[in-house]
């Protein structure tokens, strides 16, 4: 699935370009729209590290020279490992080397392991190659465990796992304005509703606007200072003073400075505002 592209989907770009490059051919990944949680699961709480868009815009990073979407569907779902192997890899893509990680299951029911594709890859005339868990610090770097680092709000440990900065894209809608009138002018942020939101609070973030990289700090959580019941996504922007409303954000997370606090007067919040800039700037100036 390559969900977040962490540090072991790299492990496996890395050594997928290493065969390619040796083998003479080009490297192809193959990832699943919608996520199949979605699908069989319709009512989980389930969430994405990476939407589409985020996913292809990372993979273009590591220099991938094909992706192939699969569309998943119930009908998919129930292909056996067999009928996976020859319509899709075999017949529709034409493997000549398969790469799979460590604990790769596939087909109707998960039912589909490596022992079986060793089996196939004679069968069918195809390299195969297996690679094992990364860890860090003997902890096996997974999707799983990086989404749930997220929503405690420990971004930087879901960073390391990632290999780069945590990235939400997102537009930007209406406010009340309620920032501007104390300084502190932000941009709300809608996201796809698959996407995985970090736990409420104030964050260090790169914000990339009209190709144009600034720095801003981030708040997630209801407002409770001014009686906000609504949870909403809101960044300030450092040196920046344009209208964007509309348009497509990249934002990058670095950091969680604090929880969301409620402050008794609204000059209380200001103050704390100015507070979260001076230490943004400082963060960044390291």
């Amino acid at each position: 699935m390559f969900d977040g592209v962490h540090l072991g989907h790299q492990f496996v770009i890395k050594y997928l370009r290493e065969i390619a490059s040796k083998e003479g051919g080009e490297t192809a990944i193959m990832t699943f729209n919608p996520h199949p949680r979605f699908v069989l699961q319709p009512q989980t709480d389930f969430r994405l590290l990476t939407t589409l868009d985020e996913k292809i815009k990372i993979l273009e990073s590591f220099s991938v020279q094909h992706l192939y979407i699969q569309e998943f569907t119930h009908e998919f779902s129930r292909l056996t490992a067999l009928e996976f192997v020859k319509n899709i890899l075999v017949n529709q893509l034409k493997i000549h080397s398969l790469i799979v990680g460590y604990d790769h299951q596939f087909g109707k029911n998960r039912d589909g392991n490596f022992e079986q594709l060793k089996l196939f890859s004679e069968m069918f005339n195809f390299k195969l190659y297996r690679l094992p868990p990364i860890t860090e610090h003997n902890t096996v770097i997974s999707s799983t465990k990086i989404r749930n680092q997220i929503n405690e709000g420990n971004i930087a440990l879901a960073n390391q796992w990632l290999g780069y900065p945590f990235i939400m894209i997102g537009k930007v809608i209406q406010g009340d304005k309620i920032g501007r009138t104390i300084g502190f002018p932000t941009a709300n942020i809608e996201i796809d509703p698959q996407k995985i939101c970090p736990k409420n609070g104030v964050y260090f973030v790169n914000v990339k606007v009209r190709d144009k990289n600034y720095k801003g700090m981030m708040n997630i959580g209801v407002r409770p200072t001014i009686k906000g019941v609504k949870k909403q996504i809101e960044v300030h922007i450092l040196n920046f003073n344009e209208d964007i409303y509309g348009e497509i954000l990249e934002i990058h997370f670095y950091e969680r400075e604090r929880d969301e606090k409620k402050f008794i007067s609204i000059e209380g919040l200001k103050k704390q505002l100015t507070k979260d800039k001076e230490n943004t700037i400082k963060y960044f100036s390291k």
